[in-house]
């Protein structure tokens, strides 16, 4: 029996897939042709945007440490009183690197060590610089406390006292000390009740400080006891001396 052969017909879709194919890749080839330089343009850009970022990082940690090594130098000369060599490093510290961290630093050294120097006027200018931008508590505690003292000593005992109250309400290691200053000013500016009913708040707020001794005697000074007299007469013990209070027509018996 005579065998069948069964002849497959293509398809005309099947006969149009090489056609398609070959279209395909000579449409890609026309269109990297066509479009070389912008492929070209597009990788060059790519690798210098690369390059320009590694370079730029490059720079700035080179400037980190250029600008570590003068402040290191700058707080030598400073924990030496060589104020006038700190003063000079700080000040260029300050105004080359104002965006870092130790740029901002360097403002604040740099009106330590005017203070050192005891160029009152400068170390002044200086802080007040350095905390009109300043937001870590800790240096602008510190900054209003010195700024406070710079006053204080430039004999502007208003100005002082304002700085101390806002030295006293940031937590900082003078907040203490910020505190007794305002009462401290207060008495200076003739503001005596107010000074002393500061320092009795703050014994009566801090029992156990370290300064207690100090502000007693500052309310010695004032004329005053540490707790109201009104307050002593009330816990006096029985049989203990009476108190004369002020405008009382009680005195003590001469018999």
């Amino acid at each position: 029996m005579p065998s069948t052969h069964h002849h497959h017909k293509l398809t005309r879709k099947e006969l149009k897939q090489p056609d398609e194919f070959m279209s395909f890749v000579e449409s890609t080839r026309e269109f990297f042709v066509g479009n070389l330089k912008q492929v070209i343009i597009s990788a060059i850009v790519v690798v210098g945007a690369a390059a320009i970022a590694i370079g730029t990082y490059m720079y700035e940690r080179h400037r980190d440490r250029v600008a570590g090594e003068q402040f290191s130098t700058a707080l030598a000369a400073l924990n030496a009183k060589q104020y006038r060599d700190a003063e000079t490093e700080f000040a260029a510290l300050a105004e080359e690197e104002p965006g870092r961290r130790l740029g901002k630093l360097s403002q604040f050294y740099l009106g330590s060590a005017f203070l050192g120097d005891n160029d009152l006027p400068h170390a002044r200018d200086a802080l007040v610089a350095f905390v009109a931008e300043e937001h870590d508590p800790t240096f602008a505690n510190l900054a209003l406390t010195n700024l406070a003292v710079i006053y204080e000593r430039m004999g502007d005992f208003a100005k002082a006292a304002s700085a101390y109250q806002q030295a006293s309400t940031v937590p900082g290691p003078e907040q203490v000390r910020a505190q007794l200053g305002v009462a401290r000013m207060l008495a200076k500016q003739g503001a005596k009740d107010a000074a002393i009913a500061i320092y009795r708040a703050f014994l009566a707020a801090h029992p156990f400080v370290e300064q207690r001794q100090e502000v007693v005697e500052s309310l010695a000074m004032l004329g005053a006891s540490p707790v109201p007299d009104r307050q002593v007469s009330s816990a006096a013990p029985p049989g203990s001396m009476p108190v004369v209070l002020p405008g009382s027509a009680t005195t003590p018996s001469a018999h």
